[in-house]
Parts: structure tokens; sequence; C-alpha cells
């Protein structure tokens, strides 16, 4: 994957994340937890891909967390955001019903407001969620859902 898409990363010296930076990362037996920090979009700014996949004992993704999200400078929760996919249940007694959707992998579409979900039947691979956000970097548009 990196052969592919490893183009679309920059290194930020300069930049202090709490968050892990590629090339750092966490990586177990049952979780991968990573920060790929993307070149400067023109838009959107310093942003970066973070990907959490946790694994069953076969190895295989069980749950996933794709983000695209404003990494410099430092914002909030809501306003980092870009765009997410992840297949987490939002279908128990707390959720309101505005947020329930029809499948269990999802897509937070809106840029700034990560409450906001919809259904998703195309992104559930960290190499998908590359391939979504190359476009954007790669021609420099803006993510309007």
């Amino acid at each position: 994957m990196m052969n592919k898409y490893g183009h679309l990363l920059e290194f930020y010296p300069k930049i202090a994340e709490r968050d892990p930076i590629f090339p750092k990362y966490k990586r177990t037996s049952n979780l991968l937890s990573v920060l790929f920090p993307l070149k400067e979009h023109p838009v959107h700014g310093i942003t970066g891909l973070y990907a959490m996949e946790r694994y069953n004992e076969e190895g295989y993704v069980w749950k996933y967390s794709y983000e695209w999200k404003i990494i410099y400078p430092k914002k909030g929760k809501h306003l980092k955001h870009i765009s997410a996919w992840g297949n987490e249940l939002h279908e128990d007694e707390k959720t309101r019903k505005e947020f329930i959707v029809a499948s269990t992998p999802h897509h937070h579409h809106i840029p700034g407001d990560r409450k906001a979900r919809k259904e998703n039947w195309d992104v559930w691979t960290l190499e998908e969620t590359f391939e979504f956000v190359a476009y954007y970097i790669q021609s420099g548009k803006e993510y309007k859902p």
C-alpha cells in the first residue's frame, strides 16, 4: 500500500502532536493505530489520515475507524473533522434517531460535523480510504459532499 500511496505522505518535524505520527505507530497483534500526515492541501491545509483497526484472533479486521482530519493547526474534535468512515455500532438506545443509519459501515461525511453520518457501501478498508483521500490531495479540490 505504501508503494501506491507513499507519495501522498509528508513529514512535518516541527509539528508536535499527541497522535502517533508516521512512521511511528502502535501495532500489536490485535490493534493498529497510526496517523499518516499527508501533503498540504490548498484548501484544508495540513491534514492526516488516522487509522484504527482492531483484529480478531485470526488476524482479520473486525472493527475499524478511518478519519481524514486537519492536524495543524490543532482544532477541536469537530472542527478538525473532514471525513471519516467506521463500522462501530450507533443503534443503541442512547443514539438519537437522526444519527441511526441502515448500514453498520457508515460515513461521517460533513466536514466540521462529525455527528452527521450516512450509509457507506464504498469505503471499508484502509486502502479504500487512501484511494478516496488521494483524489483530493492530488487534485487540490476541496472536499464537499
